[in-house]
């Protein structure tokens, strides 16, 4: 017997609740990520700023003059910058990967949901996780490539047109058409995953077509709960940034309140991230079960 929406939803909820333990452990990398990727920049200002009044400064206004000179002064120091930020996210996205084998694992079994079983998570889906980051890379890739020449088509279509709503239209709709191929590649990608730790296969390709087909086939009731849980993400960042705006930026110990806002949304959203994986495993294992008829047999 299927489940429905708000069935997956409350058992998603359930697992998500029972493991909530392991989002201080996602917390912790991504505030690690975010300090390592500091250093540099905060090196260059520090180096600027250490023994400068501008400081004080700068603190309440921005200053553009000094913006400029500091732009001039440090360019050799921030054109390493890109690079590092690059190898850094590498470095990220196959942390994240690593993280998201622990989780679907736990979210599985859920019998098995100690830190021992996250871990051994990790290790057992990273290589196949690896190669279908290295794919829904690809297909974003291509998903972005096809946007452009779209856009590029759009302007020499209406190139000596004054028909600017239409232009404007075509180029909304060409946008949309974006997200919907950045949502449909989303869902392949974590329904894939998801199929690797439910089935235990290893052929990635394979993965892909058994992922599509499924996908193909319970696309409304799958892609109905994702935009669920994808609006109350949203939801919370819009509820963030109506209170963020009523904060004050002096005096400075109201950078302290935003701070605790910021961490909030992000442990929020690392959550909203869970119920993902959490309610895709419940639906997976639903959706792709096998019936099976009990056998009656024949009195004589």
């Amino acid at each position: 017997m299927y489940r429905t929406i708000k069935e997956t939803l409350q058992m998603g909820t359930r697992s998500v609740y029972y493991n909530k333990k392991f989002v201080f452990l996602l917390w912790g990398a991504n505030a690690s990520s975010a300090f390592l990727l500091s250093i540099p920049i905060y090196a260059v200002l520090l180096d600027s700023l250490n023994r400068s009044m501008l400081s004080d400064k700068l603190a309440l206004n921005f200053d553009y003059i000094w913006f400029i000179q500091f732009l001039n002064i440090y360019k050799s120091n921030l054109t390493e910058i890109p690079f590092m930020l690059y190898g850094m996210m590498g470095i990220y996205l196959l942390v994240q990967t690593f993280f998201v084998g622990g989780l679907i694992s736990i979210f599985h079994i859920p019998e098995k949901n100690h830190s021992v079983d996250f871990f051994y998570g990790g290790v057992k889906y990273f290589v196949r996780y690896t190669k279908l980051l290295l794919f829904s890379l690809l297909f974003f890739s291509i998903a972005f490539l096809i946007n452009d020449y779209l856009g590029y088509l759009i302007i020499s279509f209406f190139k000596n047109s004054e028909n600017e709503t239409a232009e404007f239209v075509f180029m909304m709709m060409r946008y949309i058409l974006l997200i919907f191929f950045i949502g449909v590649i989303a869902l392949i990608s974590d329904y894939s995953k998801v199929n690797v730790a439910v089935k235990d296969k290893y052929k990635i390709i394979r993965v892909l077509i058994d992922t599509a087909e499924f996908l193909k086939e319970n696309f409304a009731k799958v892609f109905i709960l994702f935009l669920f849980i994808a609006i109350i993400g949203a939801a919370g960042a819009v509820v963030y940034n109506l209170v963020r705006v009523t904060i004050p930026e002096t005096p400075f110990y109201f950078l302290i309140v935003s701070f605790i806002l910021q961490q909030m949304l992000i442990i929020f959203r690392l959550l909203i991230r869970m119920l993902f994986y959490s309610t895709e495993v419940i639906l997976y294992k639903d959706l792709s079960a096998e019936v099976i008829s009990p056998k009656v047999q024949k009195a004589n």
